[in-house]
């Protein structure tokens, strides 16, 4: 089923005073050598102010583009077949050089993924949303500047704005972002993939802030995301893209209670459900990936009595002399075989403890070391400083596999170096046998990065990580950028190789559904402190301590309709000493509650 083309009688963003975006039969092609590639076929849709209008689909579907043509945007090599594209009535690839100036940022805005690399990193915060301001001859002074960061709920307006980009958490360079898009007050706000890199409660206080800035402003809003829990939230109507087209639009309720095309409910089928228990252990996502069957006997994590291969104790690391620490008085143990997931918001630790257990920051106290009968060591030592057996047992998986591949080095020689390293052989056809065991094949050998799909590059990644033969893998955010149906073949990638290779794995996720189907355990950290650890299912249904307890309730499952109140993550518990022990290994810190003085570790 293709869309076809809208009119504001057929269309659900259509409106008696007609529609502020309208795309019409839209055909995009990219230039690739001496031919063209389609990219966009003939989509169709319609978005009328204060509506939001949900375009999901697999990497490569052509979502994206089909959102940069809003702001007349292409990229080089790229051209319109045929179709319109009109904001405000007005046809955008119509426009003189200087009304795409105009209508960039002025009519049609848009806040794109990493608003870290979208930020210029020498300017100050306030200085760029004053720019923003005086390319559209809106008023740049100090109190338009201070209002537009209370507008997006920027702490301390006056002085966060003399900050510079890296001063800033994740979460307020994306509204640093936000207010810079709607500086202008615009009358399209995109979303491209807007809050891929943030933690749960940070992106349900992000989105509420686009809600009622959508609201206020009177926006139509164009959302591309692979999370359907976000996009359900947030959007009126979902547009579902595969192959350039559009083959399914509909109401987002009834999107979700009765899709219709296949390839929707393949979508939908292999989103995690963080509301049913999956299991324990990498394999128990067998539950939510479909065509496979779950392996009970690998669900039940480490034998009882087993020894640790990693044990932390009273671990502190810190950045530098004078700064706070970033992991404080952290103890965990990692068992053989076992997945033991880290959660928590941007800056709780969680990845300084994925980079310390690599060797990539060292600790400056505690215990931390490795022992799994066969190889020894201390963790809490640089990975220069480690044996070659240690270096080889411990082996880290990165987020971003764009950044962490040598672009202009072929898979093949990404893969063959660590072989070297740590085999002394590299021959062609052990990295064969490698990009085989990832499901990808001998033949991706000779290409270069650029030339695979996101999903293709992170397998590729664990392949890199599994030429060591490791022990233990670091897996850290390893989905984050990938669609559903990426992500599920990457993390039943995952489960596989933990039951063939008797893998143990430190899980570093966000994302509270992937976590629930893939960890043996779970800890929670806030502020450089474990809070919560405990069995997967006593975690997610037992007694919680506040901060988890709001973790789970900022998680976004899809077909929900409305965003969770987390009050902006406002924390409104302090630590106390000591824990309180739930039983079977769940812990939990003790907590008071300031308003009223009363905790799990006091009177209550």
């Amino acid at each position: 089923m293709t869309a076809t083309a809208t009119t504001t009688a057929t269309t659900p963003g259509g409106t008696a005073d007609g529609p502020v975006v309208q795309v019409d039969d839209l055909a995009v092609s990219y230039a690739a050598g001496s031919r063209t590639v389609p990219v966009v076929r003939g989509v169709s849709f319609t978005i009328a102010a204060g509506r939001t209008l949900g375009l999901v689909g697999e990497s490569g579907s052509g979502k994206s583009t089909v959102a940069r043509t809003l702001l007349a945007h292409l990229r080089a090599g790229s051209v319109v077949e045929r179709g319109t594209v009109r904001v405000g009535g007005e046809d955008v690839f119509a426009l003189s050089p200087a009304g795409r100036r105009a209508l960039r940022g002025g009519t049609a805005s848009v806040v794109a993924q990493n608003a870290g690399q979208a930020l210029t990193p020498s300017m100050r915060i306030g200085e760029q949303i004053r720019e923003a301001l005086r390319a559209h001859g809106e008023p740049d002074g100090p109190e338009r500047v201070a209002e537009l960061a209370r507008l997006v709920r920027l702490p301390s307006p006056e002085t966060i704005v003399r900050r510079f980009p890296h001063q800033l958490s994740g979460g307020q360079q994306q509204r640093v972002a936000i207010a810079m898009a709607v500086a202008a007050r615009p009358r399209v706000l995109v979303l491209d993939e807007p809050t891929t890199a943030l933690d749960v409660v940070t992106q349900a206080a992000v989105l509420d802030l686009v809600a009622e800035l959508g609201r206020e402003l009177g926006m139509a809003v164009l959302l591309v995301s692979h999370d359907l829990g976000v996009v359900s939230a947030m959007a009126d109507e979902i547009a579902v893209m595969r192959a350039g087209e559009v083959v399914e639009h509909a109401v987002t309720a009834a999107l979700f209670a009765s899709p219709q095309h296949e390839y929707t409910r393949a979508l939908l089928a292999a989103v995690p459900d963080g509301r049913r228990r999956g299991g324990a252990g990498c394999p128990a996502l067998e539950v939510t990936v479909p065509g496979t069957v779950a392996d009970d006997a690998t669900r039940s994590g480490p034998p009882v009595g087993t020894r640790p291969v990693v044990t932390a104790e009273d671990l502190v690391i810190r950045y530098g002399r004078g700064l706070p620490a970033a992991v404080d008085g952290v103890s965990f143990t990692v068992g053989p075989r076992e997945t033991l997931a880290v959660v928590g918001e941007s800056g709780s630790g969680k990845s300084t403890l994925a980079t310390a257990l690599a060797g990539l920051v060292p600790a400056e106290s505690g215990t931390f070391a490795f022992d799994d009968g066969t190889v020894s060591g201390d963790l809490g030592v640089p990975v220069g400083a480690r044996s070659p057996d240690l270096r080889r047992a411990v082996q880290l998986v990165f987020q971003n596999a764009d950044t962490s591949l040598n672009p202009r080095r072929t898979v093949g020689s990404a893969i063959g170096r660590p072989l070297r390293l740590f085999t002394g052989s590299s021959s062609r056809e052990r990295v064969g046998e490698l990009l085989t065991l990832v499901g990808l094949g001998p033949e991706f050998a000779d290409r270069l990065p650029a030339q695979l799909s996101g999903g293709q590059r992170q397998r590729v990644g664990i392949a890199r990580a599994l030429a060591a033969e490791p022990r233990l893998v670091i897996a850290d955010e390893i989905t984050t950028a990938l669609d559903v149906q990426v992500q599920a073949g990457i993390l039943a990638l995952l489960a596989d190789l933990r039951r063939e290779r008797g893998l143990s794995c430190l899980f570093i996720s966000h994302d509270l559904a992937v976590v629930r189907g893939v960890a043996d355990r779970v800890a929670v950290m806030t502020g450089g402190r474990i809070v919560e650890i405990g069995p997967t299912e006593a975690v997610f249904g037992g007694s919680n301590h506040p901060y988890t307890s709001t973790l789970l309730a900022a998680t976004l499952e899809p077909g929900s309709t409305e965003l969770p109140d987390v009050d902006d993550g406002v924390q409104h518990w302090q630590h106390d000493e000591g824990w309180t022990d739930h039983g079977d290994g769940h812990l939990v810190r003790n907590w008071t509650d300031r308003a009223v003085g009363v905790g799990n570790g006091v009177d209550g």
